[in-house]
């Protein structure tokens, strides 16, 4: 027996799975946020270019690349700080620093595993009740097209 789910049909074998395993990006995660919620308050970090040696090939190795970073957070309702102090609300600079912290851990052969490993660091904070995160490759390709990697997880 199938059920309909998101244009699509699922097995219900696979009924184990969490309404938060088809976030498929921010736009979800927002959806689901505010079908919960009174609102959404998001914090993000854009077009943010690293240079950063990943990568699987031999010409890759030891060669920097440029990457972009945009970093989504979602933290539930929509309030008006107690005071006009950055100590009343999860200062967004955290970003910056989780990326900075995750790209000097290691070396990353994979898009997918450092925007798992920022994904994982943006999540800590306890208000943080979903997130995204967009890698995309800036130099891979001539011409039209980019490519990337896109990751959004709700707690």
């Amino acid at each position: 027996m199938s059920i309909l789910v998101r244009d699509s049909f699922l097995d219900l074998e696979m009924s184990f799975l969490k309404q938060s395993d088809f976030m498929t990006s921010h736009t979800d995660a927002i959806t689901n946020l505010l079908s919960s919620y009174q609102g959404v308050t998001t914090l993000f970090l854009e077009d943010i270019v690293r240079y950063v040696d990943i990568g699987v090939y031999e010409h890759e190795i030891g060669t920097p690349q440029p990457v972009k970073f945009d970093i989504y957070v979602l933290i539930s309702g929509v309030k008006n700080p107690d005071s006009d102090k950055i100590s009343d609300v999860l200062n967004y600079e955290y970003l910056l620093q989780s990326l900075d912290t995750v790209l000097s851990s290691e070396r990353f052969s994979l898009l997918e595993s450092l925007a798992s490993n920022i994904l994982s660091t943006v999540m800590q904070p306890e208000s943080v009740e979903a997130a995204s995160v967009v890698l995309t490759k800036l130099d891979v390709l001539e011409g039209d097209g980019r490519l990337g990697c896109s990751m959004t997880k709700i707690k």
